[in-house]
């Protein structure tokens, strides 16, 4: 769709949703109920279950995929992304916009209540819940439910659910000034497991003349009730000077993804970085198995050695500084790890990378049972945010985009940052189904899109869903298509790049989809549109927006 068209469309779309809103009701104002916590769940976290195989239950099947309708639009005001998958029950959906956690009727889109963290800003960005997802904890009676996230600073939060009125936070990194939760968390048996990551690898183009790199990746095992430290998981060792790179290390191997929890073998699986400086360490962009009571390693699978790359390496000479040649490639492990139990057959631990391969491991001692390379990869390519399984076959997205990681729109990263050299190899963005025994493609497509008139391919760095025999995924361009999961033919497609007003009547746009995707919850499909952390609207992207958009069969 042509840029004069899209913006038709979205402004035909906006008046089908002011004239149905009119019609119905007011905007939606304040509930007159309260949330109710025994509400059945319909989805939550960032991959619906400890395993991470983002496999929902619903009614949506590839029959009836194609009747899902635009029934309710939330705007983030004055956001120029959103992240977060929502939390859903029958009643409510939990959601973050900006600095806000949000409660809102799912039905009515009614607001139950707003939290608003504290604000805070560094030299690149201002505060906002950053964490993949919200997650709703409603286990003990005795306890009140709560809802959990955390920030671009390194906080974590948690809220009553039922009130909004914040039960404690606490910051759970080591370094205020380079510690932030991007991972989505998870709990089990009294654990609270959190990913904290390292902004540092970014911040380098800004802090000049500090000596890199000094923070790395944790998991923190906390209390949810109290935000107690159980354990912790420190990714390296702290830091020291290294004559022989005259930087400091080890450092990096952040954790950017959701933990998968293993529950039989009672484990955590993890996701590393790469280092940020050498010496390279031997558990980063890894898999790394952890004891759940203890946070013990146990083993160790490393996908890429010697990797040490921050965004130094993206600054023009003789700003390089903290570069150390060569640099390596930025191949995380940042997808999160799926543990997948299939009856009468191995399990497998399955993990992707952003050198564009995935891995099945044995979760017993962590040995390659298998590999299948799709993509070229890059600094934001291959596997990027993560994939999903149904048990009968492995679903992934392949991004493969080269952009500068520091092009945040600041006069610095315009003038003086380049993207890295890919590596070889051609690109071949696109949505993969592989067999699950060997790793073998068994369907795979490409889609395009128009951008100034020329077809451009696609690019799936977002996480996939899968629900019986539909999988979906959306791409950088703000395109979110339902696939049939035997034979990958296209079902359905909806375009969120472009002009909305939402429930409460404020005006907002969607974009670019990245990290979470689009979420099953029973008969509602939820896509966050919108983001800007790697620049604005290009061949690639749809840009910056701020829009959470639920989707609906009309019978559900």
């Amino acid at each position: 769709m042509g840029r004069a068209a899209r913006h038709t469309a979205m402004l035909g779309r906006c008046i089908i949703v002011l004239l149905a809103s009119l019609g119905a009701r007011a905007f939606a104002a304040d509930c007159s109920d309260r949330v109710d916590r025994a509400s059945p769940l319909l989805a939550n976290g960032y991959t619906g279950n400890l395993a991470n195989t983002r496999a929902y239950a619903s009614p949506i099947t590839s029959a009836k995929v194609a009747r899902l309708q635009l029934a309710l639009s939330h705007a983030a005001t004055g956001s120029g992304e959103k992240r977060g998958a929502p939390a859903v029950t029958q009643q409510a959906v939990f959601f973050a916009a900006g600095r806000e956690l949000i409660a809102m009727n799912r039905l009515s889109g009614c607001r139950y209540w707003t939290y608003t963290i504290p604000q805070r800003r560094d030299a690149n960005r201002q505060n906002a819940l950053r964490s993949s997802s919200i997650y709703l904890l409603a286990e003990r009676t005795d306890q009140p439910a709560l809802l959990l996230a955390g920030d671009y600073f390194g906080h974590y939060y948690a809220v009553d659910a039922q009130s909004g009125a914040l039960r404690w936070s606490r910051f759970v990194g080591t370094e205020a000034d380079h510690h932030m939760v991007t991972g989505g968390s998870q709990f089990h048996d009294g654990k609270l497991l959190v990913p904290v990551a390292s902004k540092e690898v970014l911040l380098t183009i800004h802090e000049l003349l500090r000596l890199c790199c000094s923070s790395h990746g944790l998991l923190q095992a906390l209390d949810a009730y109290t935000g107690e430290t159980i354990w912790t998981y420190h990714s390296t060792a702290d830091a020291s000077y290294q004559p022989s790179s005259r930087r400091l290390a080890p450092n990096g191997a952040s954790l950017w993804g959701t933990p998968a929890v293993d529950t039989r073998r009672r484990r955590v699986y993890v996701g590393t970085g790469q280092n940020l400086t050498p010496p390279a360490t031997d558990n980063s962009d890894a898999i790394v198995a952890l004891d759940f009571d203890s946070g013990a390693p146990l083993w160790v699978f490393q996908s890429t050695a010697g990797d040490a790359w921050n965004a130094g390496c993206e600054l023009r000479p003789p700003l390089r500084s903290d570069c150390v040649e060569p640099a390596g490639h930025d191949f995380d492990i940042g997808a999160a790890p799926m543990l997948v139990v299939r009856s009468g057959r191995p399990d497998l631990l399955i993990a992707g990378g952003k050198n564009g391969v995935v891995y099945a491991l044995d979760p017993d001692t962590g040995a390659l049972q298998w590999q299948r390379k799709l993509g070229r990869g890059g600094t934001l390519g291959g596997v990027h945010w993560g994939m999903a399984s149904d048990g009968t076959r492995l679903y992934v997205g392949i991004n493969d985009v080269q952009l500068a990681k520091g092009s945040t729109p600041t006069l610095i990263n315009r003038l003086l940052v380049k993207p890295s050299d890919p590596p070889p190899g051609e690109t071949r963005p696109g949505v993969y189904a592989l067999d699950l025994d060997g790793g073998a493609v068994l369907w795979e497509q490409h889609p395009t899109h128009l951008h100034e008139g020329v077809a451009q391919p696609s690019h799936y760095s977002a996480a996939l869903s899968v629900t019986n025999d539909v999988v979906f995924a959306a791409s950088l361009d703000g395109v979110v298509k339902a696939f049939r999961s035997g034979d990958g033919a296209e079902l359905w497609s909806y375009d969120t790049a472009g002009d909305y007003v939402d429930v409460e009547g404020k005006p907002g746009n969607g974009g670019t989809i990245d990290s979470v995707g689009a979420i099953v919850a029973g008969g509602d499909v939820l896509v966050n549109s919108g983001y800007d952390s790697f620049g604005k609207a290009g061949p690639a992207q749809a840009g910056p927006g701020n829009m959470l958009l639920i989707f609906r069969l009309p019978e559900a």
